[in-house]
């Protein structure tokens, strides 16, 4: 995964107050009270360090945009706040959090992901939606692309408004925060699989990439078509994913037939539609005959897709 610049970091920072306002708004309209989220605080932390703060259960709230859905963002609400939160706009105290809590508090929930997607499509001049949002109360296990990444960005703020206090944490990586800037990362050198052999001059290629031969010596091209039709005969494996969770060793051991897995997606959400390991499309689970199938909802262009492929090759 991309790491954070700090000339990144400095202009993700500078928009971060236009980002909370408008949460804010969305939230309070929402929850029907006054709802401030500000004085957020920029940083990029190493994802290792922030394990040791994820022990205890919290409002665990995580999306993706729509034209990113590998890069999931987490919006995590710790207890106290959640508590807070919920005395504030419940005519009762709330002394545990629950599953009828979660429900309860899930339109102002929603509302923070609409107030990132709205804030983000003004900052960008463009539409932006999310997908893929799911909201618990549980102690918070990093999605695949933030476990990948050496070092995210971890926005910290301020929760305050009638009768509630508390802090948030927002947390993406690199690519997000690239892609909110409306900046092009700039990707990890691919290394040149013709370095180690004598004779060639070592170049950073991209693996689809083809050598050509020319009257100054080869060099490399993607128009090549012929070089592309070179994968195209190549097999490739192709699963459907209906999704994933994390258990301990111990209750690994003691499922059993009959045993219920409760994975981290919700009725109706799509699945997903990997290509050696890459996500390249999501989809909906048919009956074709006896058979089970996936009819394509979403999927990347094919330069996209080669690229994905690429990652792995």
């Amino acid at each position: 995964m991309l790491s954070i610049p700090p000339s990144i970091l400095e202009k993700f920072d500078l928009v971060q107050a236009q980002i909370w306002q408008t949460v804010s708004l969305t939230v309070s309209e929402a929850a029907g009270m006054q709802v401030n989220l500000g004085n957020a605080k920029t940083a990029s932390v190493r994802t290792s360090d922030m394990y040791a703060e994820m022990s205890t259960p919290m409002m665990v709230i995580q999306f993706s945009f729509a034209n990113m859905p590998e890069n999931n963002q987490v919006v995590l609400i710790p207890q106290d706040t959640v508590s807070s939160f919920v005395n504030a706009i419940s005519d009762s105290p709330v002394s545990e959090i629950d599953e009828n809590i979660v429900a309860d508090l899930r339109g102002p929930l929603e509302a923070i992901v609409q107030g990132i997607c709205l804030s983000t499509g003004n900052i960008k001049n463009e539409t932006v939606v999310a997908s893929g949002l799911n909201i618990r109360y549980q102690v918070f296990s990093f999605p695949p692309n933030l476990q990948r990444s050496d070092d995210i960005v971890r926005v910290t703020l301020e929760m305050s408004g009638d009768d509630v206090e508390g802090e948030v944490m927002w947390i993406i990586d690199s690519e997000v925060a690239h892609m909110i800037l409306g900046i092009v990362p700039v990707e990890e050198e691919y290394a040149n699989p013709f370095a180690q052999v004598p004779g060639v001059q070592a170049q950073a290629t991209n693996p689809f990439q083809f050598p050509i031969q020319t009257g100054g010596g080869q060099h490399y091209s993607q128009e090549d078509p012929h070089g592309l039709d070179l994968l195209m005969d190549i097999p490739l494996e192709i699963s459907v994913e209906l999704g994933r969770v994390k258990m301990l060793v111990r209750d690994v051991v003691e499922l059993s037939t009959g045993s219920i897995v409760e994975i981290d997606k919700a009725a109706g959400e799509p699945v997903d539609v990997m290509v050696n390991g890459r996500l390249v499309a999501r989809g909906e689970v048919v009956v074709i005959e006896d058979n089970f199938g996936v009819r394509v909802t979403e999927i990347l262009n094919p330069h996209e897709r080669l690229t994905r492929l690429g990652e792995v090759a």
